[in-house]
């Protein structure tokens, strides 16, 4: 092979593979993989979900995203330098927020660890900053519920305690506040039991009187039929598990055993009783003892049959 045969087989080769690179650049990029049926899109649109009532979706949002904190839109792309009067282009990106599993279990009122990097002060154009994470600062309160006539001791944050304070109470706090911004498995629970408690005023304070009075014309705007109030606060795993069984419930499910063993007794019990009434309607039938043991035989009273 000579170097002239062997350089136009790297061109040739070269230049394959650099039009294969060209197209999986301009190759569509794949969603992302999400492994949670529940946050796939169109899993409400078809299956049990797409049949769950519109009490689940009034009080529980599954489409709505926790909202935007620590970013205001600046409603522009660019904006004028007020000193050398050159474009700058703004960032309109929202601060990606990551919410732990720790959150869930406590009430952090939409905050969660923001991700990035610290830049020293000197040589920030040329310095590659180093990875930190913003975590909120969470402290461990007592809360009392008089709904639900409990404490909780929950991690809660200090927005969370300035909205509470802003709502007067913490039952206010919790019924009024939406789920995607409440974002909380810890909060959903609290609210589904307090409104399960008021949808059954029978249960509420059931050796004070007065005490279930003042309770129920305080939280009278939150008060839901029991029907209603059994999906708030449930997850897309609970409520479609829920929904099933309301269908197996109103359709049952009934084994073929269970189908051919009646109608096999429907069956028999049709023919015995055709037996009897025939024998009843012939007055020449004879009882079954004459016929077994001749008309001579005797009942058990004594007497000839």
């Amino acid at each position: 092979m000579t170097a002239r045969h062997a350089r136009s087989i790297t061109k040739s080769l070269s230049f394959r593979l650099n039009s294969l690179a060209v197209k999986l650049k301009n190759a569509p990029v794949p969603d992302k993989i999400i492994f949670n049926p529940a946050k796939r899109k169109g899993f409400y649109e078809e299956g049990v979900a797409s049949r769950l009532p519109e009490a689940y979706f009034k009080h529980n949002r599954p489409f709505a995203k926790p909202p935007t904190l620590h970013w205001m839109d600046p409603g522009r792309d660019y904006v004028r330098d007020p000193v050398s009067g050159e474009k700058v282009k703004l960032e309109r990106r929202p601060i990606p927020i990551e919410y732990p599993e720790e959150s869930q279990f406590g009430l952090w009122g939409g905050e969660g660890i923001i991700i990035g990097k610290k830049i020293a002060k000197r040589n920030k154009r040329f310095s590659p900053g180093v990875p930190k994470e913003w975590k909120p600062c969470t402290q461990k309160r007592t809360l009392y519920s008089e709904i639900l006539d409990r404490k909780f001791e929950l991690d809660v944050t200090v927005r969370v305690m300035d909205f509470i304070d802003d709502a007067y109470r913490f039952d206010f706090y919790i019924l009024k506040t939406p789920s995607e911004e409440l974002n909380s498995l810890a909060g959903m629970i609290l609210k589904r039991h307090m409104c399960l408690q008021l949808a059954q005023p029978e249960t509420l304070y059931p050796n004070n009187k007065e005490k279930k009075t003042k309770i129920l014309k305080k939280y009278r705007q939150f008060i839901l039929p029991y029907e209603e109030a059994e999906w708030v606060g449930l997850t897309p795993g609970e409520a479609v598990q829920k929904q099933r069984a309301i269908e197996a419930k109103a359709n049952p499910d009934i084994p073929l055993q269970d189908v051919y063993t009646q109608e096999l007794l429907t069956k028999l019990r049709e023919e015995s009783e055709g037996v009897y009434q025939m024998a009843k309607e012939d007055p020449e039938s004879k009882p079954i003892l004459s016929r077994i043991f001749g008309r001579k035989s005797h009942s058990d009273d004594g007497t000839p049959v």
